[in-house]
This record gives structure tokens, sequence and C-alpha cells, in this order.
């Protein structure tokens, strides 16, 4: 019996564009991965008060997420190859509508930079040759953050 990979209670998925670009209705469920892991630290230098200033440091996130297809990772080793900036949408909460569409989110990370290293991890269970998975790990040079709550929007510009 084949598992369904996709759950309709999803805590934190990864849509593999910029969503302020596409608009939230090309958010589709399909498009869809979820995320298993991601980190990234920002650093910015402080003044005696605590008070941010100066330009935030470059950094690196990392990222992991569950692959429904094989073939849904060729668009990362692609991006990896261009060498060219873009978009990645991590959505939280998020539901869909019955059309399989972005209905709503609690929150949103969105993330735009540069791919630098991708690996792919596929596992089979040798009781079941049907429940396979396959992870992909990810690291992104990142250029920008934003960040869209509930409450406010919030940009986060990375200078290089």
């Amino acid at each position: 019996m084949k598992q369904n990979l996709m759950s309709n209670n999803l805590k934190a998925v990864l849509f593999p564009d910029d969503m302020q670009e596409q608009g939230q209705n090309a958010v589709q469920k399909e498009k869809c991965s979820t995320v298993q892991y991601f980190n990234y630290h920002c650093e910015r230098s402080r003044n005696d008060v605590g008070i941010p200033y100066g330009q935030t440091n470059p950094m690196v996130m990392t990222f992991t997420v569950r692959l429904v297809q094989p073939e849904e990772g060729v668009l990362y080793h692609k991006r990896l190859m261009d060498n060219e900036p873009a978009g990645y949408t991590f959505l939280f909460n998020a539901s869909f509508n019955e059309q399989q569409r972005l209905k709503s989110y609690e929150n949103v990370l969105i993330v735009n930079g540069y791919l630098i290293d991708v690996e792919d991890d596929f596992s089979t269970d040798s009781q079941d040759k049907e429940s396979s998975q396959m992870l992909i790990r990810v690291k992104l040079f990142v250029s920008s953050i934003t960040y869209k709550g509930q409450m406010k929007d919030e940009l986060l510009e990375i200078n290089n």
C-alpha cells in the first residue's frame, strides 16, 4: 500500500519561487515540498543601547526538503548550474483550497540568493519498495530575506 507523503496539516512547506513576484494564486500544493529542516544565522553590528546599525553580514542558509517525485530535484540542480539568484518561499501553517491553491498562511519567509550546494538523499524501505522518499539538502548564499507575518512585513537586505 502506497502512503501519501503530503499531509493536509503541513507545518512548513517550500514553494521554489518568490511568492511576491508570482502572486499567491501561483502557489499550488503540488509545487510545494515539505520542509524537513532550515537554518540561517544573521549578524549585524549593534551600538551600546542594542540598536542595530550598518549592513547585515552575508550569510548561508541551509534547508532540507522532502520531494514527492525525484524529478522535482532537477530544478535545484539547474539553478546551481545557472548561477543566478532565485527566490524560495517558506510558508508556515499553510492551507490550500479545493483547487489546491494557497488559501492562507500564518507566516512566510521569502529568501533570495544563489545556490552554492545541492545534495540528494534517496532512500527506500526494504520492507515496502513503494515507500521511498527523496530528501534534497540545499545551501543558499542569501542576498535578501523578507518576512511577512500576520502583523507586519519586514525586509532584511543582505549586502554582499
